[in-house]
């Protein structure tokens, strides 16, 4: 169960995408949501913590710039070294945390040794650059979907899903439209009004006038 404005999808301009942040209340759910073994407690934070359409604080201001973010650096290296993938950072993390833990977990794909390391860039990566640039962005899995939150200014900031995706939509320049789901807005935007549902609409039709292709 998501908060009512998440349940239209909309289509942007990925490169319009500057900032990034985590959901608003991901800071302190998240670590308490890791110690509670009791599923109706964490269902209970969880709605509570992220079933919001409004939000307050200060997450909008204390955006980072998208480009600063560990998905931009790992794929902005990944290119720098696609000729010469064990020379790239990824690959070298990837390779450390197998040596410690015996595994690394991308998603549900499970790699234990180099020869998986390879196939995960060869087949995973590799495909993912190429289908976003032949098929453009394929929704799979709504469970899945990029996330954005909606700051006191109006500016639009990638939050949850889809990182590594609009990292390689930009850093190979590819020009597609991009899915996103609103997952919050700031209380102090200027359109927010909690009384009227049909203000959603408004919310939606600023996000398209401002951020579609």
């Amino acid at each position: 169960m998501e908060n009512i404005l998440s349940n239209k999808i909309l289509r942007i301009n990925p490169h319009a995408l500057t900032y990034y942040s985590a959901p608003p209340n991901w800071w302190w759910f998240n670590p308490l949501d890791q110690k509670i073994k009791i599923i109706f407690i964490k269902k209970f934070l969880k709605k509570h913590a992220l079933y919001k359409s409004f939000y307050g604080g200060n997450w909008d201001i204390n955006a980072t710039y998208f480009d600063k973010t560990h998905w931009f650096v790992r794929i902005k290296d990944f290119k720098n070294n696609i000729k010469k993938l064990d020379s790239s950072l990824w690959y070298k993390l990837i390779i450390k945390e197998i040596n410690s833990k015996g595994f690394y977990i991308h998603k549900k794909t499970l790699i234990r040794n180099e020869k998986e390391v390879i196939n995960f860039f060869e087949n995973y990566l590799m495909s993912l650059i190429d289908s976003l640039s032949k098929n453009k962005f394929v929704i799979e899995n709504e469970d899945d979907m990029p996330q954005v939150l909606i700051g006191r200014d109006g500016q639009l900031i990638k939050s949850a899903h889809g990182c590594h995706r609009l990292a390689i939509i930009k850093l190979f320049n590819i020009k597609c439209d991009f899915p996103v789901k609103i997952i919050g807005v700031h209380k102090n935007f200027k359109l927010k009004d909690k009384k009227k549902l049909d203000n959603f609409d408004k919310i939606y039709n600023y996000v398209r006038l401002n951020y579609s292709m």
